[in-house]
């Protein structure tokens, strides 16, 4: 890895890391000799200085009048990357309960034009993992094929992703048999299954469509999806 990436890593700026390297490759210098070495302006020089004096890269002397700056050991770095494990190790449990509690709060995404129902269909194939299964619930009387993306099918057989589907008798009679999709359908009376908006619960995601309006809503959140699952199940097994 080249050294001035490394510096950048380890949190120097690009003139720290800059003045630095060299003042290694050329011993002491004062503000001016620094400035000529690395074409940076002396007010900067001046500014960027004290970074690497707290980091101990650099230590000051008196050579008459003037102030040197003298480069310490690269081995000094190794006690820059201790002291950044150290802070990491401090730190971590808070960033954990941070990164925890926003998990528990859900995501919404609300997208406009066909462009988001394709957007869904996408995700679904692309985030399940091999043999995941996700369930839906469809209401669309339209023909919502040309919504989906153009590698849906390949992507999804490719998986063998495995879904449930709760809908209408007369999307039922639209759709043939597949040995990856499991249907079962609403009576007529309840009136459930002729608005056009279809109900999709995949991975930790539910997701909404209106073909009516054509928009989507997606709420992410593992608490809100299982919730959705399981009522999905038990309605699927009253059926």
């Amino acid at each position: 890895m080249d050294p001035k990436q490394l510096l950048l890593r380890l949190g120097l700026s690009e003139n720290g890391a800059n003045i630095y390297l060299s003042l290694v490759e050329r011993g002491s210098l004062t503000v001016s000799d620094i400035a000529k070495a690395t074409g940076i302006h002396r007010p900067i020089v001046y500014k960027h200085l004290p970074e690497l004096l707290d980091h101990n890269l650099v230590t000051t002397t008196k050579k008459g009048k003037r102030t040197l700056y003298v480069p310490e050991s690269p081995r000094k770095l190794e006690s820059l990357v201790d002291e950044t494990k150290s802070d990491l190790k401090e730190m971590m449990p808070g960033l954990q309960e941070a990164f925890s509690a926003s998990g528990k709060r859900p995501i919404v995404k609300y997208i406009e034009g066909g462009k988001g129902i394709t957007f869904v269909m996408s995700d679904v194939v692309h985030s399940l993992k091999r043999g995941d299964i996700w369930y839906r619930y469809s209401s669309s009387t339209k023909d919502t094929d040309k919504f989906l993306p153009k590698d849906y099918r390949k992507v999804r057989d490719a998986k063998s992703l495995e879904r449930f589907v709760i809908t209408s008798e007369e999307y039922t009679k639209r759709k043939k048999p597949r040995m990856d999709r499991a249907m079962k359908t609403v009576p007529k009376e309840f009136g459930l299954f002729d608005h056009d908006v279809t109900l999709i619960i995949y991975g930790d995601k539910v997701a909404y469509m209106d073909y009516n309006s054509e928009s989507v809503l997606i709420i992410e959140n593992k608490i809100i999806a299982e919730f959705q699952k399981n009522l999905f199940k038990m309605l699927y097994s009253k059926l």
